[in-house]
């Protein structure tokens, strides 16, 4: 489903991402995990259009979308749902649903999927939790019915009620067969949800492999997972 080959980014003199290469075949979740500032949220922006790499490419499908525009590689089947969620909340739930994709997926379709905004499809989406605003911008990214969904930080902010539901949704996301590439600061839990994973320091992939093997790496669980709770 994705190709990355030898990515870089760069945002003026300083280097984000330095030649890193994935794949993720579809059906899979792949999680990308590191630190802060690593560059995770870089290669995302990169597949989505957001950003131009400076070097490498980017392949969906097969189709070259290295430095496409972003709302072409949208057009193509990609979906960013991103940090910070960036819903618009001086309209309602449905004017946001509206706006993402007026005709592609239905909204009963959706408020299968989130029963919770389908209760609040009227309420401005300024007065939404922040579990009910994680679920409105992944039910905006859902919308087009996209082939790879990406997930950037799903989990910031949310109480752990919220935390498992999001990851349950997730799952179930992928038993459907959508291709799901994820970012995550609870590096244990996008380990036990995800088919791979690759670790990222310094903006270069420092380690790759299942992500069932990884999230029993010791150098894994030196670096990330020592203060980390179980969900």
């Amino acid at each position: 489903m994705l190709e990355i080959r030898q990515l870089s980014v760069r945002y003026g003199g300083v280097s984000a991402v330095r030649q890193a290469s994935l794949d993720i075949a579809a059906g899979e979740i792949v999680a990308l995990v590191g630190a802060n500032g690593a560059g995770k949220s870089s290669i995302m922006k990169a597949v989505s259009g957001l950003v131009q790499p400076s070097a490498g490419s980017i392949r969906l499908a097969g189709e070259e979308i290295a430095g496409m525009a972003s709302h072409r590689v949208m057009a193509r089947g990609v979906a960013l749902c991103p940090e910070g969620r960036m819903i618009l909340g001086t309209l309602s739930v449905a004017d946001n649903l509206r706006l993402a994709a007026p005709r592609r997926r239905s909204f009963d379709d959706l408020f299968q999927l989130f029963p919770r905004l389908a209760e609040r499809s009227d309420r401005l989406a300024a007065g939404l939790s922040g579990g009910e605003a994680q679920m409105l911008a992944i039910a905006r990214a859902l919308a087009r019915g996209p082939k790879l969904l990406l997930l950037d930080e799903p989990s910031l902010g949310l109480s752990p009620l919220l935390f498992r539901e999001i990851f349950h949704l997730i799952h179930s996301l992928r038993e459907q067969g959508l291709t799901i590439l994820l970012v995550e600061q609870n590096v244990r839990q996008a380990l036990k949800i995800a088919d791979r994973a690759y670790v990222l320091a310094g903006g270069t992939i420092s380690l790759e492999g299942r992500a069932a093997d990884l999230l029993h790496d010791e150098r894994i669980s030196d670096a990330y997972l020592g203060l980390q709770r179980e969900e």
